[in-house]
């Protein structure tokens, strides 16, 4: 009765994939609208595992530097400005691959802007295991930044524009969780193999992004609406058919189409300098400011965090690199809560009331600065938590606050105020943190989530249960 049940299931999802096959041409509207019909499907699922892989390098890659920089130090004998720019060094090559691959995302499709992104990574983390000096390790930073700062705005542009709006935010989020398992993994992989291997094993292990160089086009499809929106319509539909396929069970009628087709005619087409033109600028200052805190936090904190605890506290390596873990293990719990949650509450609340309560830790690490490294441990493993709470969340509510056309310009910048903030925090805490002012660094990340909670409540908007071209301005 099973096999039966299961043929009638298979056949009804081939008829109605046929109905959208048929005489009637192909629209955007109708492409939406068979997105929008799409229950959770094998393909969906292969997609958000193998872009799931370029995220977890990438989170694994940026933070590698925190697990080596201890024994960089003294291998290069590196002055506290050297380390600082050794930090930003990345930073700097993800500002341009932030703008450089959302560019070429937009004009290319977003599954080839992936793939060449993690060619980059895998490529140049690789070179990194084999750098003769501090000078060439900083080279090869920069070059890797280029893929790094462009992978994630892309990724999550594409897994938003491959889910409906009904369950948007847990589905993208249950993706997005494996960026900050990927800097758990990197601590904690880091904090066993560096002291046993080296510190260029960390390297080679992150060269893997180079295999979906290769194979990412050949098993993912393109996103439907980029297709359509690029008037490939015959290509929209055979992505989308490529998801029908694997759906199991039948599929809902088409409705709607119509409805999508008047709604996308109706809006303007915009460009990317609509992002910060009437239509936008709100919704690009809070994203501005966002993901800025997000960069300030993660990399004039977290990447300092092994260096504070052996250089202020006396920590040892080992300790050092375990309490950093610590910091990890609260940022994925953080995560997965939010991504259970971010549809019943919406997008805006998690944010802002996550970011006050990470400003509210590390003020009261500055507080404690002077006791022992555990207290300071904890307010900075919460902070970290709280943050990859809004962090996490920024990357199902960014690509929802923009319109297909400049979907992944708008995450770009996003990313690019990210890496600003990032090339400026390593700095800022190596004249304040290392210099003997710990808690006048502390109270200044402090004020940096506080500011970003009432931006975010005061210009955005609330996007949960909606369709993407609902929310265009």
């Amino acid at each position: 009765m099973g096999t039966i049940d299961n043929f009638i299931g298979r056949q009804g999802a081939t008829a109605a994939a046929a109905v959208a096959d048929g005489n009637e041409p192909h629209t955007r509207g109708s492409i939406i609208a068979r997105l929008e019909r799409l229950p959770t499907n094998a393909m969906q699922v292969r997609a958000r595992i193998l872009i799931g892989l370029a995220t977890f390098f990438d989170g694994f890659d940026v933070i590698a530097i925190a697990a080596t920089l201890p024994i960089l130090i003294q291998k290069w004998h590196l002055t506290p400005w050297e380390i600082g720019f050794l930090i930003a060094s990345g930073s700097v090559g993800q500002l341009f691959g932030a703008f450089l691959f959302p560019w070429l995302a937009e004009r290319h499709g977003r599954v080839r802007a992936i793939a060449w992104s993690s060619g980059i990574i895998g490529v140049t983390s690789i070179a990194c295991g084999f750098a003769p000096s501090f000078l060439v390790f900083a080279a090869l930073r920069v070059v890797q930044g280029f893929g790094l700062g462009g992978e994630l705005p892309v990724a999550a542009t594409y897994i938003n524009e491959i889910s409906r709006a009904h369950g948007r935010g847990r589905f993208v989020l249950l993706y997005e969780i494996v960026f900050p398992i990927g800097l758990l993994a990197s601590n904690a992989l880091g904090a066993w193999i560096v002291p046993r291997f080296g510190w260029q094993a960390m390297y080679f292990i992150g060269g893997m992004p180079l295999i979906l160089f290769f194979t990412l086009r050949r098993l993912v499809p393109e996103s439907p609406r980029w297709l359509a929106e690029h008037h490939r319509l015959d290509d929209a539909h055979r992505a989308v058919s490529a998801f029908e396929r694997k759906v199991k069970g039948v599929l809902e009628p088409i409705s709607q189409a119509a409805e999508f087709d008047a709604l996308v005619n109706r809006h303007p087409e915009r460009r990317v300098k609509d992002l910060y033109g009437p239509a936008y600028l709100k919704r690009s200052i809070a994203v501005a400011m966002l993901w800025m805190t997000c960069g300030f936090i993660q990399y004039g904190l977290s990447t300092w965090l092994p260096t504070i605890y052996r250089t202020i506290y006396h920590a040892p390596l080992q300790l050092a690199l375990n309490l950093a873990v610590g910091a990890s293990v609260l940022g994925v719990l953080g995560s997965l809560t939010c991504a259970l949650l971010v549809d019943k509450v919406g997008r805006k609340p998690i944010i802002n009331v996550s970011f006050v309560l990470c400003g509210l830790s590390l003020a009261l690490a500055g507080v404690c600065h002077a006791m022992s490294v555990y207290v300071v441990a904890t307010f900075c493993a919460l902070a970290l938590g709280f943050l990859a709470c809004g962090f996490i969340t920024a990357y199902v509510y960014t690509p929802e606050l923009y319109p297909t056309s400049i979907r992944a310009m708008g995450c770009g910048m996003g990313g690019a105020w990210l890496k600003v903030a990032a090339i400026f925090a390593p700095t800022i805490v190596s004249k304040t943190m290392i210099g003997g002012n710990l808690d006048v660094a502390f109270y200044i990340l402090a004020a940096v989530p506080f500011l970003a909670a009432l931006a975010v409540h005061r210009l955005g908007i609330e996007t949960k249960g909606k369709v993407l071209e609902q929310l265009e301005a």
